[in-house]
């Protein structure tokens, strides 16, 4: 691992108690881990993920309605970015 020792039991602690139960079980902690695995363009933890939220119960509709969230907030944001700057652009203006 290319992280200190140290650094890396740190993350591992963190990561493990994020998707301890709490509020959320873990079936919705998977689901959004996994759109936000799109979100960061992560394929290892995608494959990670999705392979937990199907062992937490989450079944492929589940699972692709959340891929759908991700992508859809993923374009979204782009657009709302974009938006004015294309306008800007096709009226000649900086």
């Amino acid at each position: 691992m290319f992280l200190l020792k140290e650094v890396n039991e740190l993350y591992d602690n963190f990561s493990d108690k994020v998707f301890e139960e709490n509020a959320l079980n873990k079936k919705a902690k998977e689901l959004i881990a996994i759109a936000c695995s799109v979100m960061a363009d992560c394929v290892p933890c995608i494959n990670w993920h999705y392979k937990k939220a199907v062992s937490a119960g989450a079944s492929k509709e589940e699972i692709s309605e959340a891929l759908a969230i991700s992508m859809s907030i993923a374009s979204g944001s782009k657009r709302a970015k974009y938006s004015e700057l294309i306008s800007n652009l096709e009226q000649g203006k900086k």
